[in-house]
């Protein structure tokens, strides 16, 4: 390999030219090669090698306190997330597809005493509700019955406040 290397014409002049350096510029030039190759060495392998393992030390120190605190707290957490998952199974009935999405926000929006200027459907399972000059108390109101009892998320809502005070424009995109 190194008989190729040296057959290469490139490789050939630096050699002589090397070779025509005094013996003491040689020294240096060799010492000053190992440093380099020294320092790429700890830059490029050893420094992050030794990082990576600091930092899967300082996780799994991590990981051990949030398992302690876990084991700790475990009545609490199953009772919390027991509590938490009884009622809300309980209490959202949700909308199974998006044709059954608006036939829902339509309705509740017409208890809610609501009107709707326009509605479409957007996608498979969102639909999307203009209201024009309604009062923000009852918006807001009908939103949260919507995600409390239905489980209807609010993907994306723009509210921007009309002449009159207290009401506003919304443009909401909901999901199920």
């Amino acid at each position: 390999m190194f008989s190729r290397l040296k057959d290469q014409p490139a490789v050939g002049k630096l050699i002589a030219q090397y070779d025509q350096l005094p013996r003491r510029d040689q020294q240096a030039l060799g010492a000053l090669a190992v440093a380099v190759f020294l320092a790429i060495l700890y830059f490029a392998v050893w420094q992050p090698a030794a990082e990576f393992q600091e930092q899967a030390v300082s996780a799994r120190e991590n990981a051990g306190e949030l398992l302690a605190w876990m084991q700790a707290n475990e009545q609490t957490i199953r009772r919390l997330g027991g509590a938490g998952s009884d009622t809300q199974a309980a209490s959202v009935d949700k909308p199974a597809d998006g044709r059954a999405l608006m036939a829902l926000v339509t309705r509740s929006a017409g208890e809610a005493g609501l009107s709707l200027q326009r509605f479409e459907p957007s996608g498979e399972d969102a639909i999307r509700v203009w209201l024009e000059n309604a009062p923000f108390a009852e918006v807001a109101a009908w939103l949260e019955r919507l995600s409390a009892d239905h489980g209807v998320v609010i993907d994306q809502a723009a509210m921007d406040r009309a002449n009159e005070p207290g009401r506003v424009s919304v443009r909401l995109t909901l999901t199920i």
